[in-house]
């Protein structure tokens, strides 16, 4: 973690990690207030490697996602951009991190206090996440309101949890409003990002030729065609909080077709469903009814954890047979997933919002080939 910050008291270091995809001026807003409302000696700026909740979707490479990180910071007092991520095999858990910065301490041998720093949405979908219970105990948690999401709060957390919150701090902002998908969309589009992006990190998107090449959710990466597909925080779509369309079909114009036949693949996928316990999983025949999909794969969780639970067995599943999803849509928070396998789209819903979108009724048309009570 570099030098020791203090041979007297025990350094306070801030954890704000992410895709980064670019890094933008509302992450470092976010990292400014923590620094100064928290008063740290230093925040961690850490791009994640293979983030579990994006493994398969295309993203800019790790290399450039972190040059850019750094070119952000570069002059910021007290902001610094890590390689920990970067620098380790496999996939990108919280857990890990925080267990490899306690261990270092300050860098000199004296500890240090961390506190893990999370947007309101992505603290909602903390218990969902690889050992809770332990990020928990390594870290304090200092959260950034998001518009449109409750402020935090101990209560929100399952009772296994709360206990083990040393304390939640809500930072009184910022109020930036910027999304990363869309200045991802603005570029690809030739449209400005003065003002979304610092300058440095402008230019390097422009130099470098990223996200010009849109792709089915108008997400490109690099020039230099790398991808980031290994397991970690889905393939060629970005994990979106966009609402869902009402008739279930996913956000672009068309859909690579499979060599093996949509029904065959939804088969499968409707056993993996149901190694993950998903209730309600119903399979329609779309054909003819769409060009964009031959088959839907609906089924229900109970809960944020088990959506999440649901979508990564039915992808980690496919990818043992070679085949990987072309995009992902929503998060366990938002309570639906879409996972788009081209002739084969994957439906997850906690029963509420299922009952909102109606898909069954909205395809009465499309013929039931099974139900999986």
């Amino acid at each position: 973690m570099g030098g020791p910050l203090t041979a007297t008291r025990t350094a306070r270091v801030g954890v704000l990690g992410g895709t980064f995809d670019p890094i933008h001026v509302g992450h470092l807003a976010v990292a400014r207030a923590a620094r100064d409302q928290l008063d740290l000696d230093e925040v961690l700026v850490i791009p994640a490697a293979r983030p579990p909740h994006k493994a398969g979707v295309a993203m800019a490479p790790a290399a450039d996602r972190m040059a850019m990180v750094e070119l952000a910071v570069a002059g910021e007092p007290g902001l610094r951009a890590s390689r920990i991520e970067l620098d380790r095999a496999g996939p990108s858990w919280t857990v890990d991190t925080l267990e490899a910065l306690d261990a270092a301490g300050d860098g000199g041998g004296g500890p240090a206090e961390l506190t893990l720093i999370l947007s309101a949405d992505a603290f909602a979908g903390l218990p969902s996440w690889r050992e809770p219970d332990r990020i928990l105990r390594l870290a304090h948690v200092a959260v950034a309101p998001r518009p449109g999401h409750d402020p935090p709060s101990p209560e929100a957390l399952p009772d296994e949890l709360r206990t083990l919150a040393r304390g939640i701090a809500l930072l009184d902002g910022p109020y930036v409003d910027v999304s990363a998908t869309d200045i991802r969309r603005r570029v690809a589009a030739g449209l400005p990002i003065d003002g979304l992006v610092p300058q440095a990190v402008a230019r390097y998107i422009e130099e470098h030729h990223l996200y010009r090449q849109p792709g089915p959710d108008e997400r490109p990466a690099s020039k230099r065609g790398h991808h980031v597909t290994d397991p970690a925080e889905p393939t060629t779509a970005a994990t979106t909080t966009e609402q869902p369309r009402r008739d279930g079909l996913p956000h672009r114009k068309a859909a690579p077709r499979s060599e093996r036949p949509p029904l065959e693949v939804a088969r499968r996928i409707v056993e993996l469903a149901e190694d993950k316990k998903a209730a309600d999983i119903v399979l329609l025949d779309l054909t003819g009814l769409t060009t964009l999909a031959d088959a839907f794969v609906i089924c229900s969780g109970g809960s944020e954890r088990q959506l999440a639970a649901i979508a990564d067995g039915v992808i980690e599943g496919m990818r043992d047979e070679k085949v990987r999803p072309i995009g992902r849509e929503g998060t366990a928070s938002s309570h639906w997933v879409l996972l788009d396998f081209g002739a084969v789209v994957v439906h997850i819903f906690t029963p509420p919002e299922r009952d909102y979108y109606s898909l069954e009724k909205h395809w009465s048309e499309a013929k039931t080939v099974l139900r999986v009570q």
